[in-house]
């Protein structure tokens, strides 16, 4: 019988040192990222005088959610309606996305046919592609599709993504194939296969790729400001620029229409925290 002790201090004194520059290089770099969070939450907090005052107020010194109030009932534009359409898209896109990026990956890791290779890798090159040149083909597509403020241009034209075949294929590679053998001696099909031992043992890579993949719809800006120019088919991102008009930005207004749209995704990467951790550490280990 073994006793685990303690590392003796003085051990514990050398690690100090060592590890010091890498815990004030992380705080660092958290006060950086956590400071345009603060400095929205701060800002929707106060009255518009306070939010354009010089100097700068660093803390709301008369705190308010007149904003948030302001924002949620405005006759200018319906914030509970855009969030209704994003959330609608994004979930769409995202079940439909996963999908068909496990589909397309499933053969591209487990099956040998000609070109398997060649193809895979013709694939990933269209990741060279900016968005940008696509856009105005997609929209005339849209366009002859008579699918202009519609969900159809929102969702459909985004819904194959080479990323998330990338990943779910190494994930994929790295599962053992004697499950798959035994499955097919006992008389599993392809499909079977995918469905019943691949996808169940790949969930931290769906969850991973479904975060991501809902992130990017979530905070989409680009597409739905060409695509979408009624008011009830806004999605949130674009329906809060209307509290940023041409001459006046209402920067109280706007930051608590930003903070509530923040919140769907905080919510959705703290649930799936423990599984991103998982699917990203194990993408691309092999057997």
């Amino acid at each position: 019988m073994t006793v685990q002790t303690s590392p003796p201090a003085t051990h514990r004194r050398r690690r100090l040192p060592r590890e010091l520059p890498r815990f004030l290089l992380l705080s660092v770099l958290s006060v950086l990222f956590l400071a345009p969070l603060y400095w929205m939450l701060s800002t929707s907090l106060k009255f518009e005088a306070d939010a354009i005052a010089s100097p700068v107020q660093w803390w709301p010194r008369n705190p308010t959610l007149d904003n948030y109030k302001e924002v949620l009932t405005s006759p200018d534009g319906n914030i509970l309606r855009w969030t209704w359409n994003s959330l609608f898209v994004a979930f769409t896109f995202t079940i439909g996305h996963v999908l068909l990026c496990a589909l397309t990956a499933y053969p591209l890791a487990r099956m040998n046919f000609p070109g398997r290779n060649a193809w895979f890798w013709f694939i990933l090159s269209s990741l060279m592609i900016p968005g940008i040149v696509t856009l105005i083909p997609h929209y005339i597509m849209m366009l002859n599709f008579n699918w202009i403020n519609s969900y159809h241009a929102l969702i459909w034209p985004g819904i194959a993504g080479v990323f998330g075949v990338f990943l779910l294929r190494q994930f994929f590679i790295a599962i053992p194939r004697e499950l798959e053998e035994a499955a097919r001696l006992d008389g599993a099909n392809s499909f079977q296969i995918l469905w019943r031992i691949i996808l169940p043992l790949s969930v931290p890579a769906l969850i991973t790729l479904a975060v991501f993949s809902f992130m990017g719809s979530w905070n989409n800006f680009l597409w739905p400001l060409f695509t979408v120019t009624e008011v009830d088919k806004m999605t949130l991102p674009v329906g809060i620029t209307t509290f940023s008009q041409r001459y006046v930005t209402e920067y109280g207004k706007l930051m608590a229409a930003t903070t509530l749209a923040a919140v769907p995704v905080l919510i959705a990467y703290l649930i799936a925290q423990r599984y991103l951790e998982a699917g990203l550490s194990t993408t691309g280990l092999k057997e």
